[in-house]
């Protein structure tokens, strides 16, 4: 649990590290949803309705409605679509028209069609072509049906015709015999009977042709009263005015999932990028990668060219969070110095950095400046140069010397040889980052710091310098940190080694008398503890 807890932590301190681009990073991702609300717009939709004819229920002598289920299957099926894909313009495919089309039966004798397009004027002529096609198609099928029966009316009627002649004319054929023989023999007895039943039949036969009649007349009325009497198709809602639904929230979804989309993308790249990367953020890190203490932590301005490196030494006046972490700085390290000797001058501190290492270069012309303006007299020694420190190397060859009357002086060179009345000597040493190694006639006799920008250097890179150091027999006291990261809340005060370690006595209140009086200038004096007798 801690170390989910720990990742966690770490993650969402990449996060926070790298705010002001994840705001870019959603400012383009709600951009690019934007441009594609733009290209790819919603659909605009239209409805129309179709009012199905009504049919007889059998048995009852009432209408009804269709099964609604089974109308919605007609309306859909490839038929229908097909037709309706040729009546619009630009001409769309079944394929198209299926995507675009969805038919409901909202009641069992009604269908809502809907429509959708990338127009309102196509989302418009297709709902309408649709509803045609659906009608249409009602229709012929009722036509269909309806001359299927006035065919086979047609027929009967003709079959009942035939019949009827022929037993006209058996009734003439018997009417000539009972003329001829008479009533009374027994052949017009016969014919007489046989009249008779063929009056009642043709008499019968003359009703069934009237009554087809009939029927065959109302068959072919049916048509033109289909549509007054509800027995026909016919569309009931024209195309609505196409509209775009949804248009505010599929806006919102796709510009804010968008913006999300590739804010979380760029948030799981950071983290996979940071999990990889070895270079040292925090002061924690920076201090337990080789059990020394973090002593200060400031920001660092490097220059970029020999003037603005003279400028800096000039004219350097820190900030009240920096000014009092070099006075710390300054105050603890000239304690600790004094304590073995105290007429011992100068106070030779050597600062060690990296190639590379802009923000950790600055470090030593920023202590010695701050030094000089607290009123010691400090010379700053541009000791082992490399070629990623060229430019300072430049304005230290130039032997820039400042003071006034209420400063002490400062004096700039790349003489090892201390200067006359110099009460506090910076070494400057630029360890190349691949192959560190410290001169030793530079670094004997002084008290080493090691300069270090936040992120900019690994484990490995301080351990070798610090390791270099130790052969040439220089002693790191302690971390100077250059640019700490804003987030960082750590502090390196105290590597895990010396949290295990008792706590020193306090240091004297007054050092006045072993240490330089610029540097005391200023310095917190710690009270003195107070201490009870027992009672």
């Amino acid at each position: 649990m801690n170390e989910e807890v720990v990742d966690l932590r770490a993650i969402w301190a990449v996060v926070r590290r790298r705010g002001r681009m994840l705001l870019a990073v959603a400012i383009v991702g709600a951009l690019g949803g934007a441009g594609l609300l733009l290209l790819a717009p919603p659909a605009y939709t239209s409805t129309s309705g179709v009012l199905l004819p009504s049919v007889a229920q059998p048995g009852s002598g009432r209408t009804g409605g269709y099964d609604s289920d089974t109308q919605v299957l007609i309306a859909t099926s490839s038929e229908i679509l097909t037709d309706a894909a040729s009546r619009v313009s630009p001409r769309l495919t079944e394929a198209e028209v299926t995507e675009r089309v969805k038919v409901e039966a909202a009641s069992p004798s009604y269908l809502r069609i809907t429509a959708s397009g990338p127009t309102s004027t196509q989302a418009e002529g297709l709902a309408l072509a649709v509803a045609q096609s659906v009608v249409a198609y009602l229709e012929d099928t009722r036509e269909s049906m309806g001359a299927a029966r006035r065919v086979q009316l047609q027929g009967r009627l003709d079959t009942l015709k035939a019949s009827l002649a022929t037993i006209t004319e058996e009734i003439r054929k018997a009417t000539d015999r009972i003329a001829a023989e008479g009533r009374t023999s027994a052949a017009g007895a016969t014919d007489a009977a046989a009249l008779s039943e063929l009056t009642a039949v043709r008499a019968s036969t003359v009703l069934d042709i009237d009554a087809l009649t009939e029927q065959i007349s109302a068959a072919d009325g049916a048509g033109k009263q289909g549509a007054d009497d509800g027995s026909s198709a016919s569309i009931a809602q024209h195309a609505s005015p196409g509209t775009q639904d949804g248009y505010l929230e599929g806006a919102v979804v796709r510009i804010l999932g968008a913006s999300a989309l590739l804010l979380l993308l760029t948030c799981f790249l950071l983290v996979v990028t940071n999990q990889r990367d070895p270079k040292l953020r925090s002061r924690d890190e920076i201090a337990d990668a080789v059990d020394i203490p973090v002593v200060a932590s400031l920001r660092a301005r490097p220059p970029r060219s020999a003037a603005a490196w003279a400028d800096l030494l000039r004219t350097y006046s820190p900030d009240s969070v920096d000014g009092w972490a070099l006075r710390r700085l300054l105050h603890d390290l000239m304690n600790d110095l004094r304590k073995d000797g105290a007429s011992r001058e100068p106070v030779v501190l050597v600062v060690l950095c990296v190639s590379a290492d802009a923000g950790a270069l600055a470090v030593a012309a920023q202590i010695a400046a701050f030094a000089a303006s607290t009123g010691t007299t400090t010379e700053l020694v541009a000791a082992q140069h490399h070629e990623s420190a060229t430019t300072l190397w430049a304005a230290c060859s130039q032997g820039i010397a400042t003071e006034d009357e209420t400063a002490g002086a400062l004096t700039v060179s790349t003489a090892v040889e201390p200067s006359a009345g110099a009460t506090l000597s910076v070494r400057l040493v630029v360890l190349d980052r691949a192959h560190p190694v410290p001169d030793t006639a530079v670094v004997t006799g002084g008290v080493g710091l090691l300069a270090v920008s936040s992120a900019t250097a690994t484990r490995r890179n301080l351990a070798d310098a610090v390791v270099a150091a130790d052969k040439a027999g220089l002693s790191v006291e302690g971390i100077v940190v250059a640019n700490p990261d804003p987030l960082d809340r750590t502090t390196g005060r105290l590597a895990p080694v010396e949290r295990r370690r008792p706590r020193r006595e306090p240091r004297p209140r007054n050092i006045a008398d072993r240490s330089a009086p610029g540097v005391v200038s200023g310095a917190p004096r710690r009270r003195p503890e107070s201490r009870e007798a027992p009672r």
